[in-house]
């Protein structure tokens, strides 16, 4: 995982003058780190940026009644998955390079995947198991095993429980995300759906919150509408997969909780937010959340989930990618098979930066600590910073001989806030006569990855131009890259 540390880099010097020793500090102005502009990260969501992709799984009742949205009627007896193993479902998400997954614990429908103590609609008394499974259990055991992040999505809207929305329904949520929490291992990120949940308010979220932070203090929190105060990640306004361009990770919190008049804030953030909420991007490989067998031959393309990984990753969020598992209880192999493409895609095309060779220009550096190569070193804990006071800034790179690219990366050091507001990058044989990607002209912003695709260029020189920023620029990586050729 990259995690920047900024510290400062005042040192003190010893001189001994005339027999006496005198200490003094240098005043290394040049070499001082940037110094953090407006809302930034906290270490729940730099681990949530790293993850870079995230598992979805829905699964539940709705798999049995062949239904997305169940109305909470459904006889639990018909919940029985004949091979259930979730050790098949993080053995797809170890070949696809995904980290992190969520269960879906409880949807709407109410119906619980865990033998909870606080309710009867729940897999105790379904046929599975003779009543003695628990889906929940075997989601995080096999996590661990894994070595994957387990998380929760706890559908706050429950069709089934006469007790939505009122205290009473509080205190049972209040309870199930309590058990939850304590019996099933270190949980990573807590989902609650806005969907239906207009009832609820932040008096109910601001009791789950501080149930969550007791239990699991490391919790991201996905939060919507009236559960937006507590919210570490936000919805990114549609299930398409596609961020906004500009995508900013901050926002205002009203916005999160007035949704439906504020899609668009949803989808490119607010670069003078007063929060620091990023985007969340929840899609399905499938056109459906719930499994239908009719949607076999609808699952998406290697060339769609290529499309949707620039445009979520690539825009600085998360992609949120649902799987959902079959009646059998197992993925479908042509689900896993797409999302292995998926992965050899990403590493086939980022594994070889073709500028981590070359010479690097700027117009206005730092200091040799922040030096312009540490922008192509690959290492994790170096940074480009330009000088204080420019927020402008050219940085050219030689990259020896001309390359053939078509993709390029930039990264921004999240940890000191949004800061760069406007770049573009340009290409040359010569050195002197340059010619712009027009995919990658007068771009906003970049925050954790910005992604740029286009047609293949040659060149010998690249140039990215800072043109507008609220501070100094302060750069991770840069990369410039060529997608593999496929049939």
């Amino acid at each position: 995982m990259r995690v920047i540390r900024i510290t400062s880099l005042r040192t003190i010097a010893c001189i001994y003058i005339t027999g006496c020793l005198a200490a003094f500090p240098i005043a290394a102005s040049a070499q001082a780190p940037p110094k953090p502009v407006g809302p930034v990260p906290n270490a729940r969501q730099i681990e949530w940026y790293h993850r870079e992709i995230i598992a979805f799984f829905h699964f539940g009742m709705n798999t049995f009644t062949n239904d997305n949205e169940g109305d909470g009627t459904a006889n639990p007896e018909v919940f029985n998955p004949a091979a259930l193993d979730c050790n098949q479902w993080t053995s797809v998400l170890k070949r696809a390079g995904i980290t992190t997954g969520i269960l879906v614990a409880k949807h709407a429908d109410g119906f619980c995947n865990w033998p909870t103590k606080h309710s009867n609609y729940s897999v105790k008394n379904s046929s599975w198991k003779e009543g003695k499974g628990d889906v929940v259990r075997e989601f995080t055991d096999a996590c661990k095993k894994a070595g994957i992040k387990a998380a929760i999505y706890l559908g706050p809207h429950d069709r089934h429980d006469s007790r939505y929305g009122t205290d009473d329904y509080s205190d049972y949520y209040a309870s199930q995300l309590s058990e939850l929490l304590r019996n099933y291992g270190p949980i990573w990120e807590i989902w609650w759906d806005g969907a239906g949940a207009d009832k609820l308010t932040t008096s109910h979220y601001t009791r789950w919150a501080d149930t969550v932070r007791r239990h699991q203090p490391q919790c991201v929190i996905f939060g919507t509408k009236n559960s937006y105060r507590f919210a570490d990640c936000r919805w990114v306004g549609n299930e398409s997969g596609f961020s906004g361009d500009p995508c900013w990770s901050t926002i205002n919190p009203f916005s999160i909780r007035d949704e439906s008049s504020h899609i668009q804030e949803l989808n490119h953030g607010e670069i003078n937010g007063q929060a620091y909420i990023p985007a969340e991007v929840d899609v399905s490989i499938r056109p459906s959340w719930f499994y239908h067998p009719e949607e076999d031959k609808r699952v998406k393309t290697v060339t769609e989930l290529w499309d949707i990984y620039f445009n979520s990753v690539g825009r600085n969020s998360v992609l949120l990618l649902n799987y959902a598992p079959n009646k059998e209880g197992l993925i479908s192999s042509v689900d896993a098979q797409r999302t292995d493409s998926l992965r050899y895609l990403i590493n086939a095309t980022f594994q070889n930066n073709l500028a981590s060779k070359a010479s690097v220009k700027a117009m206005h550096p730092r200091g040799e600590k922040y030096k312009p190569t540490n922008l192509i070193d690959g290492t994790e804990n170096t940074y480009y910073a330009s000088a204080e006071g420019f927020s402008t800034d050219t940085l050219t790179f030689n990259l020896g001989s001309p390359q053939v690219f078509d993709v390029l990366m930039l990264q921004e050091v999240i940890e000191l806030g949004q800061r760069t507001t406007r770049w573009s990058v340009d290409y040359s044989i010569n050195g002197k006569k340059w010619t712009p990607i027009p995919e990658a002209t007068d771009k906003q912003s970049i925050g954790y990855k910005w992604l740029v695709r286009f047609k293949p260029v040659r060149a010998k020189y690249v140039r990215l131009r800072i043109t507008e920023g609220q501070a100094s620029a302060a750069l991770h990586t840069f990369g410039v890259y060529k997608q593999p050729i496929t049939k």
